[in-house]
């Protein structure tokens, strides 16, 4: 009788271990990092100082047709078969080269502004500080126009003329900023890296204090160099953004300098019609619901079959050669979002801007927590534990909030903090309302947006 009581209580304590094991590998299973889900974070602070002509909110629209066979290069025409004026245009200027005094006038006459991607393309020896560069500073402040000025872009891909030396590149970079800076106060510095590879892109990146715009050049073919054995049909163009927009938009405004989605290739020789419009529709869509620090997008409006250089005259990006696209993006474009005109320069003044949170936060059970090094950074609340570290204690112009410190498998139900690796987490819902911020939930964006409750 003894034997089968203790067999009895034997089993008992079994079945409660395993189901308390059992209980907190379920909770493990369900708790999810920030960094891992699909899920974006946007925290809205009030003391980002606005960079040169940025925008408060929007996306300047642009795009490039220089060598849009199909309407000749006409802005006007583009315009017009898109059904929205665009804000700027671009195009590709080498090195040493004068400033186009007939594309400027185009430019005025459509009310649009230049974005030129000013290139050394017999290497970075050439950029002195020398007459031509003077001169070539002094033009574009007598434009009368705020200009993106895109000096040696895709420093990061091995295809170009002034990549491979770091020291070398930015010591060029700064010395076209600081030339810019003394003759052509107008003109808007711009950073631009290609999406891949992004292992190298900090080493050039000149500092703060000489870029005004940082940019990213993204293109979805269906194959990478014209191989058919490297299909890239998979790549969401928003993924190929994420690195330079997580690594820059706090401190700097982003622009696409370069968008394209190929709709034909000569890799295979077929049609992806249905191609180019998924990925177009996933840009433009995406940045206004996900990546509202994107400020300017410019489209590559070419077929590279007739304009590209020998050897690279592999896919066609052209908008204007097939209706369906073109109407895609016409639609597309038609937000009000997407700026037609460029703001009155309001550099360094201060701003509301959402920010996006990749680390420091997690979902457990479906429900949002927030590490107290968000709550600092992003909040700018002062976060401290109890002499007994049994209460987070958060405080925000005259503002208190306390949260009791909980086990994480208790957190959820009681709407308590919990710690772990060593860091505090608060409830997000609960932490925004006592500080004075509001949460939405943007479903089929999967976007958690705090903003600041002005009432």
């Amino acid at each position: 009788m003894r034997r089968s009581k203790s067999v009895l209580t034997f089993a008992l304590i079994f079945t409660f271990i395993f189901s308390c094991f059992s209980s907190a590998k379920a909770q493990q299973l369900s708790l999810i990092k920030g960094k891992d889900s699909d899920i974006r974070l946007l925290i809205e602070v009030d003391d980002y100082k606005l960079s040169k002509y940025e925008p408060q909110e929007g996306v300047y629209l642009g795009a490039y047709v220089y060598q849009d066979t199909l309407i000749n290069g006409d802005m006007k025409k583009f315009n017009e078969l898109t059904g929205k004026k665009h804000a700027s245009f671009f195009i590709y200027l080498g090195y040493g080269r004068p400033l186009p005094k007939k594309w400027i006038d185009q430019l005025k006459e459509v009310g649009a502004i230049p974005h030129i991607a000013f290139e050394p393309n017999n290497g970075l020896d050439e950029v002195q500080d020398d007459d031509y560069l003077r001169n070539f500073a002094k033009a574009l402040k007598e434009t009368g126009m705020p200009v993106f000025l895109r000096f040696a872009s895709e420093m990061n891909g091995n295809w170009t003329a002034y990549s491979g030396d770091p020291k070398k590149y930015i010591e060029k970079w700064r010395l076209v900023h600081d030339v810019m800076e003394e003759e052509a106060p107008n003109v808007m510095m711009v950073w631009t890296v290609f999406a891949f590879p992004t292992s190298n892109i900090l080493s050039y990146y000149p500092g703060d204090e000489y870029v005004d715009w940082v940019g990213v050049n993204i293109y979805n073919v269906v194959y990478h160099n014209n191989n058919i054995n490297l299909r890239a049909d998979h790549e969401d163009p928003l993924e190929l953004l994420d690195y330079v927009y997580d690594t820059f938009s706090e401190r700097k405004p982003i622009q696409i300098s370069e968008f394209g989605a190929t709709h034909y290739t000569i890799t295979d020789g077929k049609y992806y019609v249905g191609f180019a419009i998924e990925k177009i529709t996933r840009m433009y869509t995406g940045l206004k619901t996900r990546y509202p620090r994107v400020k300017s997008i410019f489209y590559f409006d070419v077929n590279n079959l007739i304009n590209a250089p020998p050897g690279r005259r592999i896919n066609n990006y052209s908008l204007t050669d097939d209706e369906r696209i073109l109407k895609t993006y016409s639609n597309l474009i038609s937000d009000p979002y997407f700026l037609s005109d460029i703001e009155p320069n309001l550099e360094g003044s201060l701003d509301n801007e959402f920010m996006v949170v990749k680390d420091g936060w997690l979902m457990l059970n479906g429900k949002t927590f927030i590490s107290s090094r968000v709550v600092e950074k992003y909040m700018k609340a002062q976060v401290s534990l109890s002499p007994m570290r049994q209460n987070v204690i958060i405080s925000k112009d005259k503002k208190v909030a306390v949260f009791k410190v909980s086990p994480f498998s208790k957190a959820v139900l009681n709407k308590d903090a919990f710690i772990l690796d060593g860091t505090s987490y608060l409830p997000l819902s609960e932490l925004a309302s006592s500080l004075g911020y509001k949460v939405k939930w943007d479903g089929e964006n999967k976007v958690i947006k705090v903003e600041i409750n002005e009432k």
